[in-house]
């Protein structure tokens, strides 16, 4: 069955009291507010942690109070006020950089104010202003979700063009999530569209009476169904009733950091940037882990050392775990666990499928039950990228025998070295079946930047806090 122009419109909701775009924009302001606390709050309490309780002169309180106006300055540069626009690794790479160069234009500012900004004051205001920015805008983005699944914060769309990438796009966009309400097709050059729940509204020529009838503030184009002249139409239909155009670009998913537009005469071209480390990227990658993993050791000693007296009076057994496991370019090496299971215990794991975690059953201790669900038995993993063996965050490790068991499905993943954590432990970590969690380090490796790492040890930390996922 096809839908056709001759079949009648289904009735479309009427339009909320208050549109996205405007929801959106209240957002802005309040993210402009959070962020000028941020950097007030932090340069503060870092002047009081640098100075005890010494009174701060006039030159440095001058500081603090137009500080705002660089930091918010900053922040707009690159583009943090625009909400809709960002996916979570990307806001968190911009605020990290805005964040930077904004501490960079008040040490600068400082010199013309003849104000005294020590670098140990500047250095803690920079820490902290980061961590609460983090914070502040994670909550943003949980008020962002909340509005969405209400379906409060959601774009109304007209889909623009009626092929099969067109029925595709109505299917992604009618998740609550995804932040649009879709509200039927507008046909372009090409002539039908498997039927759906969706109405076929009409054609390009009615476009601009539509965007008013349904009250739409987002055209969604199929790229695939128009041709040039359909877009410069839609373009132009867009500009004169001041709506948002968004273009399906046909490409896997992917990080937008790895895409640039380029002009090719009158064309206008997707470029999408190498992933492969450099040997630049690899040693600095290599310094990061090594200076990380450092830190971590040395402050975790404590427990550390508690953990692994607690497995050892608790079950007869040795505190570690120690099993052949593949990391990069196929390489078996030995991981190291604390121990949660009995003795034996692994010796019943099925080698056939390409698994990722055996879920909790009997065969854990009871130590080993309360450490595996805080993730703690990784913690002897940092010696592992200490030595060279893993990384801090990277494809899971597998089990050799399992890797042996599924070499062809497996092989992509042995690309980079294996980590302590990865990009498909934030999405989801013990819920998710091999496939999914098989894309999701495809993912990874075709998006590895420093950012994206940074980003998947940020969110690691809150999913260990939170227990998500974790057996």
């Amino acid at each position: 069955m096809e839908i056709r122009l001759d079949d009648p419109p289904a009735t479309v909701s009427p339009a909320p009291s208050a549109s996205a775009l405007e929801r959106y924009s209240r957002i802005s302001r309040g993210l402009m507010a959070t962020d000028a606390a941020c950097i007030v709050f932090a340069l503060l309490i870092g002047y009081y942690l640098r100075y005890d309780n010494r009174p701060m002169p006039t030159e440095e309180s001058l500081t603090v109070v137009f500080a705002p106006l660089l930091w918010l300055a900053a922040f707009q540069a690159f583009g943090l006020y625009a909400p809709q626009h960002l996916s979570p690794p990307e806001e968190f790479r911009r605020t990290f950089s805005a964040a930077s160069v904004g501490i960079v234009l008040l040490v600068v500012a400082s010199y013309w104010s003849h104000s005294n900004l020590s670098r140990v004051w500047m250095g803690a205001t920079w820490i902290l202003a980061l961590l609460l920015e983090l914070l502040t805008r994670r909550g943003w983005r949980r008020h962002q979700v909340r509005l969405k699944g209400s379906g409060r914060l959601a774009f109304r769309t007209l889909i623009v063009g009626t092929s099969a990438e067109a029925g595709r796009l109505a299917h992604v966009l009618d998740n609550p999530a995804s932040g649009f309400l879709p509200l039927g097709y507008v046909q372009g050059s090409d002539k039908t569209v498997s039927a759906n729940t969706l109405p076929l509204l009409g054609d390009l020529e009615q476009l601009q009476s539509l965007i008013r009838d349904h009250a739409a503030n987002c055209l969604f184009v199929a790229s695939s169904a128009l041709t040039f002249e359909d877009v410069s139409w839609v373009a132009q239909a867009a500009r004169k009733e001041d709506v948002e155009v968004r273009i399906s670009a046909n490409l896997p998913q992917m990080l937008t950091s790895r895409l640039c537009f380029q002009t090719v005469g009158p064309t206008i071209a997707i470029s999408l940037r190498p992933v492969r480390l450099t040997g630049r990227q690899v040693v600095l990658k290599r310094g990061f882990d090594l200076v990380v993993a450092s830190v971590a050791l040395v402050l975790a000693t404590p427990l550390f050392a508690a953990i692994a007296l607690a497995v050892k009076l608790t079950s007869r057994g040795p505190m570690f775990f120690r099993q052949a496991r593949v990391t990069k370019d196929g390489k078996v090496f030995q991981m190291h666990k604390f121990r949660t299971m009995r003795i034996g215990a692994d010796r019943a794991m099925d080698t056939s499928a390409p698994f990722f975690k055996v879920a909790a059953d009997s065969r854990l201790t009871p130590v080993g039950r309360l450490i595996r669900r805080t993730s703690l038995d990784e913690l002897p993993q940092l010696w592992d990228v200490l030595v060279g063996n893993m990384s801090l965050v990277g494809p899971r490790p597998l089990p050799a025998n399992q890797v042996a068991a599924n070499v062809e499905l497996l092989r992509e993943r042995h690309e980079v070295p294996a980590g302590v954590t990865g990009w498909w432990q934030i999405n989801g970590r013990s819920s998710l079946s091999p496939e999914a969690a098989l894309a999701l380090d495809r993912f990874y490796i075709e998006n590895w930047s420093l950012g994206l790492d940074l980003y998947i040890l940020a969110k690691t930390f809150g999913a260990v806090v939170g227990g998500k996922g974790a057996y």
